[in-house]
């Protein structure tokens, strides 16, 4: 996360102590199993395994937003399986 900005950082996954401890998760049998996408965990992944990345991004006095996306990995890269917009999606 060293190429993101800092004001960014700020409250990303999190508040103060009570940050997410993992940026992503497999997906298969259990609800999150290996691999897990969080520092100081550095299993490969392989091709066929399936993933889900949610980063969220605390917002003073608002509480937590972000998103889930599920990818898998293929010999090119990760496929997004949960489609193509992976944006911000305004809600009125």
């Amino acid at each position: 996360m060293n190429n993101l900005d800092e004001d960014f950082l700020q409250n990303f996954m999190g508040f103060g102590k009570r940050k997410a401890k993992f940026l992503g998760h497999g997906v298969g049998l259990l609800i999150d199993e290996t691999p897990v996408i969080a520092e100081g965990f550095d299993d490969p992944l392989q091709e066929g395994m399936v993933f889900a990345l949610e980063p969220k991004k605390g917002i003073e006095n608002i509480g937590m937003v972000g998103i889930e996306n599920t990818f898998i990995v293929t010999a090119k890269g990760g496929e997004c399986i949960t489609g193509d917009d992976r944006g911000l999606i305004p809600i009125y």
